[in-house]
């Protein structure tokens, strides 16, 4: 037998290497921050080794019929909550734990202060139909997510209807966010002429806050592509009903929509990374928004600084300072464990820090909308 090998010609392609042991989690390899915390997951999981159990032969996925196009069902798309691996609260259990124990001993007094204040904003009536862009440089800044965060937050402590309107034209997932599935859009209800709130709201989705969410997907599919001019029209057939409404632009700046968007807005919370780069191109932003005649947009701007992983080595504080120097606030927002998943929020799970950061953010932004003209 040995012979018989070393006979062979060297030139022969090597033999393929043997594939991955079916334990290797290559999941956790490629992206092992989304919705894990390490700290506390067993060392199995923090490794990669562990894997669950194959599924039984008749849980396996069906053969496609013949004609048919993706697997059997894909009529049907998966629930998002069905691919987050658990429900992960941004604080972890010892934290919660200490926290209830320092408001227990009379901790906190500071935060309730913050609180009241907000709270107090929150009850005031506004002049007209106010309106919030949340916007960002790229995509990936954590601007859907930070809409999201906003609208729910708003529609909590407000007393009159707030709206949440996705203005993204590609997959917005604002509706993912929080947690709804409209089958109808901004499609169905631009050029429509509802007479009452009652004729409007059969185009909006509630959430369990009370927000209505404005969808530019019917059932999380794209529905196609939109015009400003269409968009505003979709949203006037609302906003007459609504106190505020909250529009989760596109990523960029430049393109005609978010410009339209921004351009009518009361107030704009400009989303960006915690890192060096994200401080750096919020700057290019706001230089832009000074040299193309929207220096008074700069009034009414909130900057929010999202981190996305658990340690970031930046100095974070020099960027907030070269930030707050165009005289904004810049409110940074903590990573969490819960906002990392990428499903619909439950404000309940986010963590104490993130959260207040939130209320930071809110109070700013809406204060600014209400010292704004009518810009409409």
């Amino acid at each position: 037998m040995a012979g018989e090998a070393a006979e062979q010609p060297t030139d022969a392609p090597p033999e393929p290497q043997a594939a991955p042991p079916a334990e290797f989690d290559w999941a956790a390899a490629v992206n092992p921050l989304i919705g894990v915390d390490t700290s506390e997951a067993p060392l199995a999981e923090q490794v990669g080794t562990h894997q669950p159990a194959a599924p039984p032969p008749e849980a396996a996925a069906p053969v496609p019929a013949p004609g048919q196009v993706g697997p059997a069902g894909a009529g049907q798309p998966i629930p998002a909550e069905e691919l987050v691996r658990k429900h992960q609260h941004g604080d972890p259990l010892a934290r919660r734990m200490g926290r209830s124990v320092r408001k227990a001993v009379g901790g906190g007094t500071r935060e309730a202060r913050d609180m009241a204040a907000f709270v107090e904003l929150m009850q005031r009536p506004v002049p007209s139909t106010r309106q919030i862009a949340v916007a960002s440089v790229r995509g990936g800044a954590g601007k859907t997510t930070m809409a999201a965060l906003v609208s729910t937050e708003l529609a909590r402590h407000r007393r009159d209807r707030v709206l949440a309107a996705d203005a993204d034209a590609e997959l917005g997932s604002l509706p993912l966010r929080l947690g709804v599935r409209p089958q109808l859009s901004l499609f169905d209800l631009a050029g429509q002429n509802p007479r009452s709130f009652e004729e409007a709201a059969r185009f909006l989705a509630p959430t369990p806050e009370g927000l209505l969410v404005l969808s530019s997907t019917r059932g999380g599919r794209i529905a196609g592509e939109f015009t400003l001019e269409m968009f505003q029209n979709a949203v006037s057939q609302v906003a007459r009903y609504v106190g505020t409404t909250v529009i989760d632009c596109g990523a960029g700046i430049l393109t005609e929509l978010n410009r339209g968007v921004v351009a009518a807005s009361h107030g704009l919370v400009l989303v960006t990374p915690g890192t060096v780069d994200g401080a750096l191109s919020a700057r290019g932003a706001l230089e832009w928004y000074a040299a193309n005649n929207q220096r008074d947009l700069l009034a009414r701007t909130v900057i929010a600084m999202v981190s996305h992983a658990p340690q970031v080595g930046a100095d974070l504080q020099r960027a907030q300072q070269m930030l707050a120097a165009w005289g904004l606030p810049v409110v940074p927002v903590p990573y969490d464990r819960h906002l990392a998943t990428g499903g619909s929020l439950n404000m309940s799970m986010v963590s104490a820090a993130a959260r207040a950061a939130v209320t930071q953010i809110v109070h700013e932004v809406f204060a600014r909308s209400l010292g704004a003209g009518n810009t409409g």
